[in-house]
């Protein structure tokens, strides 16, 4: 859900910015810009594509829900709850 509503805020802030200031246009008329942009989203896509793999492949093999306990489950054991 996070992501969805990272996705939507990005999408109508370049929209803005697109119709304001004519990103876009700019854009296309400086390539170096353009290369840049495309050079930093690759690296930053293939850095996290496998950070996010061995995070999920992390969070399968070593589970830690299953040690912890409530706040109230410690009350009950020292008997003041």
């Amino acid at each position: 859900m996070r992501r969805f509503v990272g996705i939507v805020i990005i999408a109508f802030w370049l929209g803005y910015l697109s119709a304001t200031c004519d990103l876009f246009e700019l854009l296309a008329q400086i390539k170096p810009v353009i290369y840049i942009v495309c050079t930093i989203g690759c690296i930053y896509l293939s850095i996290l594509i496998p950070l996010e793999r061995i995070a999920v492949h992390e969070a399968e093999q070593r589970p830690k829900t299953s040690f912890r306990t409530s706040a109230q489950e410690h009350l009950k054991r020292r008997g003041s709850f």
